[in-house]
């Protein structure tokens, strides 16, 4: 008589050996399994293998001999090779030197657009000064024949009054003399003035500021303008050749009489003066006094030192053309910047 763990016992040991019989199975089939699929690879190696062809010999070249360059082949390369350098070597000298030029001519043109600049800014009166600095002056000669005076050209007289360099006494006073002479010719076929005109012109140049070096620093003083005046230059204006100390005096009295009527103060650097401007009649009023474009840059031309200031009124835009070109260009004026001819 079996007890019931006996029956539990046989039941569990049937149970292990089922499941070992399914393993063995499993086993056997994977087996069989990597069989057929080694020889399927073995099968298709083998027919790979028919297919490739045969592969053929290689040819091996055998060199019986070595040609070598000769001694003169060998100098003759050399040569077309330092040539060769020689030409590269100029050719990188020639961009070098290109691109210099280029660098220059770039500075060169820069350099002209801002005088252009500089130029078109005076031209509509936004530059105002230059750099002299010398004391201004205004050259006059007084015709005490005719009662006239007269605006004489300060470069002119200047250059008849200074002795040149080698120059004998003798060739000094001759140059002068002859110099003065054809002042006096011209000064003649210019305008004439009288005392009422040429003190509303003189007048009309404002006074002006001028800096002058003290132990301390500097100190800004009022000057006047001034007038500068040749006696002999009056007298060959007047016909003589020789002046009196009786006329010497006159002339200078008629100078200090226009000198003692000076123009206003003002904070200018420069004589500053308003010139009205009729561009229909092409003419100016400086001071109520009607000048024409020969008038006018007679009066410029006088002028000495640190020049003056124009202030033009009568038109809107740039320099009428006529006054540019009768006026401002021949006195070396740039809008109403004064540059004296020569400096």
């Amino acid at each position: 008589m079996k007890s019931l763990n006996d029956r539990y016992s046989e039941s569990h040991g049937n149970t292990h050996e089922t499941f070992a019989d399914l393993v063995f199975c499993a086993l056997v089939v994977l087996v069989l399994f990597v069989m057929m699929l080694a020889i399927e690879v073995s099968q298709r190696v083998r027919a790979d293998l028919a297919k490739i062809e045969e592969v053929k010999p290689v040819e091996v070249v055998k060199v019986d001999e070595v040609e070598f360059l000769s001694a003169e082949e060998v100098a003759e390369l050399s040569e077309r090779l330092q040539k060769q350098q020689t030409e590269m070597k100029q050719q990188r000298e020639n961009m070098l030197r290109q691109q210099q030029e280029i660098v220059e001519l770039r500075r060169q043109i820069t350099e002209q657009e801002s005088t252009v600049k500089k130029q078109m800014a005076a031209m509509q009166g936004e530059q105002r000064f230059t750099g002299l600095t010398q004391p201004a002056s205004i050259g006059i000669a007084y015709d005490y024949g005719a009662e006239k005076y007269y605006f004489i050209p300060s470069k002119d007289v200047d250059h008849a009054d200074t002795r040149v360099s080698g120059e004998s006494t003798v060739e000094y006073i001759k140059r002068k003399t002859e110099e003065l002479v054809q002042i006096a010719f011209r000064a003649r076929k210019q305008r004439g003035y009288t005392t009422r005109e040429m003190i509303q012109i003189f007048s009309a140049f404002s006074q002006y500021q001028e800096i002058e070096p003290t132990d301390s620093g500097y100190d800004v003083q009022t000057s006047k303008l001034g007038i500068s005046y040749h006696v002999m230059l009056c007298g060959f204006i007047a016909g003589d050749t020789e002046v009196s100390d009786a006329t010497e005096k006159l002339i200078i009295e008629r100078i200090l009489q226009i000198y003692d009527n000076g123009g206003p103060e003002s904070d200018s650097m420069y004589p500053r003066c308003q010139i009205i401007v009729d561009p229909s009649t092409q003419t100016v009023k400086l001071n109520d006094i009607e000048l024409s474009p020969r008038d006018l840059r007679d009066v410029l031309l006088a002028f000495s030192g640190r020049g003056a200031m124009l202030d033009f009124e009568g038109y809107d835009g740039p320099v009428p053309q006529w006054l540019n070109e009768e006026v401002l260009t021949p006195t070396g004026y740039i809008g109403k910047t004064p540059k004296l001819p020569g400096n």
